[in-house]
């Protein structure tokens, strides 16, 4: 990135996503079924991040790819998911995460076994 003006260039001056529920842990995947938009329709980054999207990613991950901010990440992948470019897979909820104890008891156990 170069300089403080390129994350605002690619946002076109937006600074948060159109939708609110995608979280940094959300996964992506280029849709199948998309038909490319009119070029001017989508930018070098959007088309890098449908590139990245032919394996499922996270939003994090995309945004370590390709050496943006999360945000900016987050601004265009909200775009691409408008389109219908990219489905997004939210999280599981906290209720279904493992307890980090549980994980932890895990990781001793696995350390014992060598």
């Amino acid at each position: 990135m170069s300089g403080p003006v390129r994350p605002y260039v690619i946002t076109g001056g937006r600074s948060r996503p159109s939708r609110e529920t995608l979280a940094l842990e959300s996964l992506l995947c280029a849709s199948p079924h998309f038909s490319e938009p009119p070029a001017e329709t989508l930018n070098r980054e959007h088309r890098r991040i449908l590139a990245l999207c032919r394996n499922l990613l996270s939003v994090a991950e995309v945004a370590a790819h390709l050496g943006l901010p999360l945000g900016v990440v987050k601004v265009l992948v909200g775009d691409l998911w408008d389109l219908g470019a990219v489905q997004v897979l939210p999280p599981a909820p906290q209720a279904e995460r493992l307890p980090a104890t549980l994980l932890e008891e895990v990781l001793v156990g696995l350390r014992q076994l060598r």
